[in-house]
């Protein structure tokens, strides 16, 4: 008999379902975009819900379609596990139902964030990240001053994938690698941090108990196997944060090594085999036991990309086209577009595009506008490369949406001035999280043999000596 590992994947944008079989096979997948609520009762514009119930009937219809795609029996599918963004979060009361459900861009906390500036320091060393409101801490704190009727029906604070397995087997689990992007959660000792917690008023009574990425937590229940296709009784295995999903699905595994998974946003990391937290750069636990991330963010460059692309009313595959055209460094043009290194933004710097002086705008062709994203999104690569203190030696390992296009690989080698290296599989958060799957139910004896059988390197990109140069010199007046 044939085994597959389902993976649930709660992204950003939409919902998936992948089923990949044990050689990294991606056998089945379905795909389906989700929209966000405003929430009026926040004066914070920002401020996003989700609505829980047609979340879940969106991924449970997604894994029936992709079991009938597949043509397999429920019984070959031998594991399930969850992924999700980082940040979002779902709370329960004590009946087990959905009070709070929220997306990583849910920024309500801003209005709590003055509260904390004065602890910074302090909550940086536990946490490894910045005061800010996308992080729960600040959204609890926000919620305890605005609307204390939820706060104090809390019962358990579960992050997006962590929900997704308690719908699917009943347990209430987080995980480290997606707990820590909570800000709620010590990430040196690997625990929810109860001295933080008190620091700041907050309960220490409503977390759940933490397990590894790949460990199994239940089985699936009757009723989920009814309205998923899944088997009762199968096993369900802790899952992992998507991006940290992307490194072990490219095998990025050992300190020292860079990846990139370029998407909506561009997280940019570097794996240690200690716990370090850095003025600038965010600190992370990787989905495997032992390492950390030192992180930085590129920022919104997979929706700078898309917002050029509806602006000139075109397509991925022409812009690439009419860019290819255009001189290294665009003519002096330059692009900014909500650019930021180590996920903060330069106070000074607005969006939009730079011309030099004294310019001609006749000189100047829609390939330049286009040529101009792309570089610009490298250029931010690059510099969180420098804030993370990133070996100028290391190959670059990359996955995302964005490394589907060889003009952007190909840049991106010749800005960083180094190796990228590709997969061939796209799908490659649902590859890592379907490793784990397999290793909980003992099929690898764990995640780094899980990853060294499935994983597959596609196209390598090395930096173009005269391009290289270019862009050294061009990256001085940037």
């Amino acid at each position: 008999m044939k085994k597959y590992a389902m993976v649930f994947d709660a992204g950003t944008g939409a919902g998936r379902c992948n089923l990949f079989d044990m050689s990294g096979r991606l056998v089945s997948y379905a795909y389906r975009e989700w929209e966000y609520l405003k929430d009026l009762s926040s004066s914070n514009k920002e401020a996003m819900l989700f609505d829980a119930e047609q979340f879940k009937k969106i991924l449970f219809s997604l894994c029936r379609k992709v079991i009938k795609q597949a043509g397999i029996s429920a019984d070959e599918i031998v594991a399930v596990s969850a992924t999700s963004q980082r940040e979002g979060m779902v709370w329960l009361d004590r009946f087990g139902k959905e009070i709070y459900a929220a997306p990583s861009v849910d920024l309500r906390g801003e209005e709590a964030a003055d509260i904390l500036s004065g602890k910074e320091p302090f909550i940086k060393e536990i946490t490894g990240l910045p005061v800010s409101g996308m992080f729960g801490l600040a959204r609890l704190l926000w919620y305890k001053k605005i609307n204390e009727a939820v706060y104090d029906r809390i019962d358990t604070v579960m992050m997006i994938s962590d929900w997704i397995c308690y719908l699917l087997c009943g347990s209430k689990v987080s995980e480290p690698s997606v707990a820590s992007s909570s800000q709620l959660f010590d990430i040196k000792n690997g625990k929810w941090s109860s001295e933080l917690l008190k620091s700041v008023g907050l309960r220490t009574d409503i977390f759940p108990e933490i397990s590894d990425f790949g460990e199994q937590i239940g089985t699936v229940t009757k009723e989920a196997a009814c309205e998923t296709g899944i088997k009762e009784g199968t096993p369900v295995i802790c899952g992992a944060a998507d991006s940290q999903a992307g490194l072990v699905g490219m095998n990025v595994l050992k300190s020292g090594m860079l990846a990139a998974v370029a998407g909506t946003t561009t997280p940019v990391m570097r794996v240690t085999d200690r716990y370090e937290v850095d003025e600038f750069a965010f600190t992370n636990r990787h989905g495997v036991p032992g390492l950390w991330l030192q992180e930085g963010n590129a920022g919104i460059t997979g929706l700078a990309l898309r917002w050029v692309r509806d602006l000139f009313r075109t397509d991925y595959e022409i812009m690439t086209q009419e860019a290819m055209s255009v001189p290294l460094g665009c003519d002096g043009m330059r692009c900014f577009s909500g650019h930021e290194i180590a996920g903060r933004r330069s106070s000074t710097c607005r969006s939009g595009f730079v011309f030099p002086t004294p310019w001609v705008l006749d000189s100047y062709k829609r390939g330049h506008f286009f040529r101009a994203v792309y570089e610009a999104n490298c250029y931010a690569v690059r510099a969180n490369l420098e804030a993370i203190k990133a070996d100028s030696e290391a190959p670059l390992y990359v996955c995302g949406g964005q490394t589907a296009s060889d003009f952007y690989n190909g840049i991106l080698a010749d800005v960083c001035g180094r190796q990228v290296i590709t997969q061939k599989e796209r799908e490659i958060t649902g590859l890592g999280i379907a490793m784990g799957a397999f290793t909980g139910v003992g099929l690898y004896k764990d995640i780094r043999e899980a990853a060294a059988e499935m994983s597959f390197a596609g196209k390598i990109y090395e930096p173009k000596h005269d391009c290289q140069a270019f862009y050294e010199d061009w990256l001085e007046k940037y």
